[in-house]
């Protein structure tokens, strides 16, 4: 074979194996399956299972679908879904409101959006709730010439929050306040006897009582008055309406810091009141500045000088 021979068919080989090597040719993308048009078949049969008060338990016959991404959306009074998975067919809402009418209907929704017909309704009506909050046990817990610490146990309500209100010589000292559990009764003469309760009630207006208990206060011993608060300046809180104050806080001869109570005084009159913290927040009054002062105040009633004056708002 001579050299032009033998390099013609080298060059056929090296262009076979370049062709052999290189990517095939892509074939064209076979066109998208044809979008779902066909919904599941509509859930029938809903009724009501059991029910209690705050509950109601549904159950219904099962749809079918072409698809095995699919759900049932359970609707209450025709507003957003609870979503339950096949095969499973009950729903339970545990959180009703009392004295109120319920609807609810069931439809089947596929992956891509279509939704069966719906249901038949079903309604159910809660009963009123004539329960009352458990009554709270109160105790005294420390008594002074001029104040009385009390506490008391939570009181719970099957269905609502509780709102207490402590009544002191059959007064209310504070009314519907949540969450207290305690309170320190202020202003209080000495060697005088007190009687105080708590009475609590649900967002229905079910109530109820503790037992009852009094105190007496003893005489003033002590005619010392705490030191006088200090350094009484805006914190950085503050940006009207509101005055966010911070203070150095006072000592006594025979109270701890905790049990000094401070007088907040907002243009000369007496705002609030707060205890045992060198700090409080109250808010601008009217037009043009504020002036606020404060003093300190032990468990016997004697009262400090006032504080440096400052002016905001």
């Amino acid at each position: 074979m001579s050299v032009r021979t033998t390099a013609l068919a080298a060059s056929v080989l090296v262009l076979a194996l370049v062709f052999s090597s290189a990517a095939p040719a892509k074939r064209p993308s076979p066109p998208p399956p044809a979008s779902d048009k066909t919904p599941p078949t509509t859930p029938t049969n809903l009724r009501i299972t059991a029910s209690g008060p705050t509950s109601v338990s549904l159950a219904w016959n099962a749809s079918t679908d072409n698809s095995s991404n699919w759900w049932y959306c359970v609707q209450q009074d025709g507003l957003g879904c609870f979503r339950v998975n096949p095969p499973q067919t009950t729903f339970t809402n545990p959180k009703l409101w009392p004295n109120r009418t319920y609807n609810f209907s069931v439809i089947a929704i596929d992956a891509v959006g279509n939704r069966s017909g719906s249901s038949n309704t079903v309604s159910y009506t809660t009963p009123p709730d004539l329960t009352p909050p458990t009554a709270p046990t109160l105790t005294v817990t420390a008594v002074w010439p001029t104040r009385i610490s009390l506490s008391w146990t939570e009181s719970v309500d099957n269905a609502t929050q509780v709102w207490y209100t402590l009544i002191a010589d059959g007064t209310p000292y504070f009314s519907d306040q949540i969450g207290y559990r305690a309170a320190t009764v202020l202003d209080l003469a000495p060697e005088t006897t007190y009687v105080f309760k708590v009475t609590v009630r649900d967002y229905f207006g079910n109530t109820a009582e503790s037992n009852v208990v009094s105190a007496t206060t003893p005489e003033v011993t002590d005619t010392v008055p705490p030191t006088v608060p200090t350094n009484l300046r805006l914190s950085s809180e503050s940006a009207p309406p509101e005055i966010w104050l911070d203070w150095d806080q006072s000592t006594d001869n025979t109270d701890p810091q905790s049990q000094i109570t401070y007088e907040v005084y907002l243009n000369g009159e007496l705002d609030h009141v707060t205890i045992g913290y060198g700090e409080t927040v109250t808010d601008c009054r009217g037009e043009g500045p504020n002036t606020i002062v404060i003093r300190a105040v032990d468990a016997s009633g004697n009262a400090s000088a006032f504080s440096n004056e400052i002016v905001f708002c």
